[in-house]
């Protein structure tokens, strides 16, 4: 059940008082000349940088912490496509600068490649046989569930290379009461 949208429209997704936190980065994030744009725009190519949250979530239960990867990469070929999902962790998801394509698939008609690795929190699938296609750009947030199989940083055929600015929120699926 992935929602996708500009942040503006999918706000109230983010409504309970634990979201909050996570809906306030989003905002920061997107908005233009803020501290938190300012320092992922000026990332170099294919690098990350990994922090938490700390308003968000109890950082003594590891159960509910909340951590943004910021980076940039180059996009690749739809032949390069790693389809992931995530079970402990939802993937919040936008685009800063530059847009990329998304393979997205339900793990129902998906066949397992790699078993969950609890210490990745990451179960790896084959290419399936059909996939449905997301464009996110600038400003779009993608909000992907435990059963939504999705590949991204796609789209070198289709939109040219192009450096890819951007940040992943994960968030446990226990703070969106599941």
């Amino acid at each position: 059940m992935a929602v996708v949208g500009k942040i503006g429209d999918i706000a109230g997704f983010f409504a309970a008082p634990a979201l909050q936190p996570v809906l306030s980065y989003l905002q920061a994030v997107s908005a233009p000349k803020s501290p938190e744009s300012t320092r992922i725009l000026a990332m170099e190519q294919n690098t990350e940088y990994k922090f938490g949250l700390e308003s968000c979530g109890d950082f003594g239960n590891p159960d509910s912490r909340v951590f943004a990867i910021e980076q940039s990469y180059g996009l690749k070929s739809s032949s390069q496509a790693f389809y992931e999902t995530h079970r402990a962790y939802v993937d919040v998801q936008i685009i800063l600068q530059g847009q990329e394509l998304f393979h997205l698939a339900s793990a129902r008609d998906c066949e397992i490649l790699v078993p969950y690795d609890e210490c990745r929190d990451l179960v790896i699938y084959r290419t399936p046989e059909k996939h449905s296609v997301l464009h996110l750009y600038s400003n779009m947030v993608a909000v992907f569930f435990p059963e939504d199989v999705h590949a991204g940083g796609l789209g070198l055929e289709q939109l040219e290379s192009q450096i890819v600015y951007k940040s992943v929120v994960k968030v446990p699926r226990l703070l969106f009461g599941f």
